[in-house]
């Protein structure tokens, strides 16, 4: 646009016109000259301030008709605004209005369905987070206590109502509280003060109920959670000489109760380390976990090099940082493969040292098959790999025709 401008926005400048200009070009020059000043102050400096389109009146109406707890109306409203000829984010708005008034009917597929629809047609960004706070609410209420803490974290960041970003806090606060885990700081402050009594009988259910008494032998249960494999063979963490762990950085681990594998696909050059020198790479690796990323340690709790070897990353007794987020790592087991398993396919050795390690894992810590994931299973990434994916597919049914086999004798 600037480029037209000087080419015709100022021909009065030029010396090329002398004073025999007609009347006639005078006027168009000035006229062009009043429309170039119009465009410059349209387009130079400072953007003129844009009013935010107002939204339509139904779709207030509506949530007006929400918050008065006058159901059937605000689904009628909603439902009017949702049809395919409207906009994608009117309809996208009315679906999370259709899944809020199904979750204060108490029907939690129906609000899962709707707000599963918005997710697909709402951008991502604020809207797309408000979807999440919303999903979080019914799949807590429906006792998917996970999916719904990780849906309420992934929402938390990108929240841009105060009132949105608070209800999400007291969610998670609540949630980790009945649960007995750590909170972080984050969501504790943000919560502040709020109380939402709504939100009481999802705490409810999710509080375990009274333990019956029984009297049995006293167990004094174990200082350390390791692996016991016959044939299973860990580098601990002193073989590469590993920096103590900064605890004030980490939370406790909970009870495992799922595993996941990821692949750690790192840049060429730290690639190759890891292949020549798997030592010289934890220490790399953990140097930056600690440094740049300010983490309490390495992220993975395992990690297995080409020739097969298993090396202790972060101690299992801390909670892993490697699935995405404080739900997600919760009670997870982090195994990486050092390697780019969507260029290259894992060695054999690598293979083979994962399947005896999820044998173990899964046996001491009584995680059923059905709870051993790629990364990918968790979120929406490419982790760990096309290859190592349908490695790791193949490992799962073996475990579980194991576990079968052992179950029927």
């Amino acid at each position: 646009m600037l480029e037209l401008m000087h080419r015709s926005g100022h021909p009065g400048r030029s010396g090329r016109f002398g004073n025999r200009v007609s009347g006639a070009i005078l006027a168009i020059s000035a006229l062009l000259s009043v429309s170039c000043m119009v465009l410059v102050s349209g387009c130079g400096g400072t953007p003129p301030r844009r009013t935010p389109l107002p939204q339509p009146t139904a779709l207030l109406d509506a949530r007006g008709a929400l918050e008065q707890g006058k159901i059937v109306r605000a689904r009628q409203i909603f439902s009017s605004l949702e049809s395919p000829e409207r906009p994608l984010s009117l309809r996208g708005m009315a679906r999370i209005g259709l899944g809020r008034c199904a979750i204060a009917e108490g029907d939690l597929d129906e609000a899962i369905r709707h707000l599963g629809v918005a997710r697909k047609l709402l951008p991502s960004g604020s809207q797309h987070a408000r979807v999440r706070l919303y999903l979080g609410e019914a799949q807590l209420r429906a006792g998917a206590i996970n999916s719904g803490l990780n849906h309420l974290e992934t929402a938390f960041p990108s929240l841009v109502d105060a009132d949105d970003r608070s209800r999400a806090a007291f969610l998670i606060t609540g949630t980790l509280d009945q649960l007995g885990d750590a909170v972080p700081a984050l969501y504790r402050t943000a919560a502040g003060g709020h109380s939402y009594p709504e939100y009481s009988s999802i705490w409810r259910r999710t509080r375990p109920a009274p333990p019956t008494v029984v009297a049995v032998p006293t167990v004094q249960p174990p200082v350390q959670i390791r692996p016991t494999h016959p044939r299973l063979k860990i580098h601990q963490r002193n073989s590469w000489n590993a920096r103590p762990v900064r605890t004030r950085s980490v939370v406790p681990m909970s009870r495992p109760t799922r595993i996941t594998v990821h692949h750690t696909a790192d840049q060429p050059a730290i690639a190759a380390l890891g292949i020549r020198e798997p030592k010289a790479y934890l220490r790399r690796i953990q140097d930056y976990c600690t440094g740049s990323l300010k983490w309490g340690d390495i992220g993975y709790h395992y990690l297995i090099s080409s020739d097969g070897r298993i090396w202790e990353g972060r101690p299992l007794k801390y909670q892993g940082a490697h699935a995405g987020n404080n739900s997600l790592n919760r009670g997870n087991i982090g195994i990486a493969l050092i390697g780019n398993f969507d260029l290259d396919r894992p060695s054999s050795s690598q293979v083979k040292s994962l399947g005896s390690l999820l044998s173990a894992l899964s046996t001491v810590h009584g995680i059923a098959s059905s709870r051993i994931y790629g990364h990918q299973d968790l979120r929406d990434t490419g982790c760990p790999g096309t290859h190592l994916q349908a490695v790791l597919s193949r490992l799962v049914a073996k475990l579980n025709r194991t576990s079968t086999a052992r179950k029927t004798r």
